[in-house]
C-alpha cells in the first residue's frame, strides 16, 4: 500500500510540474489568463473550465493557468459579471438600462422564462466586458510572469544572465 501511494504520489507531482511548465514564458502566461478569463465571462455556466481548457490546447497555450483565468467567474463576482454584461449590452442595442439588480439577473437567467429574452444581451455583453477583463487581467498576468521570471533568474551578486539564452561568458583573467 505504502508503495501504491508513494507511485501515485510521484505521479502527481510530476503531473503538477509539467503542468506548471507546459508553455511558460511570460507571454504565453499572460495570452492564458487573458483566454481563460475571457471564457469565464460566457453565459455557459458550468462550461468555462472546459471551454478555457479547450481553448487553451487549440491555441497551445497553458492549460492550469487558462483553468485558474476561468475562475473569475466564481459565485460572487458572476452575479456581478453578468449584471453588467446584461446591462452594457442592453443599453447599447435599445438605448435604455434594464431594471434588473446584480442578484435578479442571475435568478432571472437560471430560474425563469426571462432567460432567453437575456441571453443574447448577455452573450453580446460578454464579448465586450469578456474583452476588457481579459486584456487587463491578461496583461497583469503577464507582467506578474515577466517579474517573476527576473526574480528567479537573478543571481544573487551576479549579474543577469544574456536574455538569449546563451552561456555568460567566462569573467576575465586577472592581470599582474
Amino acid at each position: 500500500m505504502r508503495r501504491l501511494w508513494t507511485r501515485f504520489w510521484k505521479r502527481t507531482r510530476d503531473l503538477w510540474e509539467r503542468a506548471k511548465r507546459e508553455h511558460s514564458t511570460p507571454r504565453e502566461v499572460g495570452w492564458s489568463v487573458a483566454v481563460g478569463v475571457f471564457c469565464g465571462c460566457s453565459p455557459f455556466i458550468g462550461l468555462h473550465m472546459w471551454i478555457a481548457i479547450a481553448l487553451a490546447t487549440l491555441f497551445r497555450l497553458n492549460r492550469l493557468w487558462a483553468f485558474v483565468g476561468s475562475r473569475i467567474s466564481t459565485n460572487v463576482l458572476l452575479a456581478w459579471i453578468a449584471f453588467s454584461e446584461v446591462e452594457l449590452s442592453h443599453r447599447l442595442r435599445t438605448g435604455a438600462w434594464l431594471a434588473l439588480g446584480p442578484r435578479r439577473v442571475v435568478d432571472q437567467v437560471l430560474q425563469h422564462g426571462l432567460a432567453w429574452e437575456l441571453f443574447g444581451d448577455w452573450l453580446l455583453g460578454s464579448l465586450l466586458v469578456g474583452s476588457v477583463l481579459a486584456a487587463v487581467l491578461g496583461f497583469s498576468a503577464f507582467r506578474a510572469a515577466r517579474r517573476w521570471q527576473r526574480l528567479r533568474l537573478r543571481r544573487p551578486g551576479g549579474p543577469l544572465p544574456p536574455t538569449s539564452g546563451s552561456r555568460p561568458s567566462a569573467p576575465p583573467a586577472p592581470t599582474s
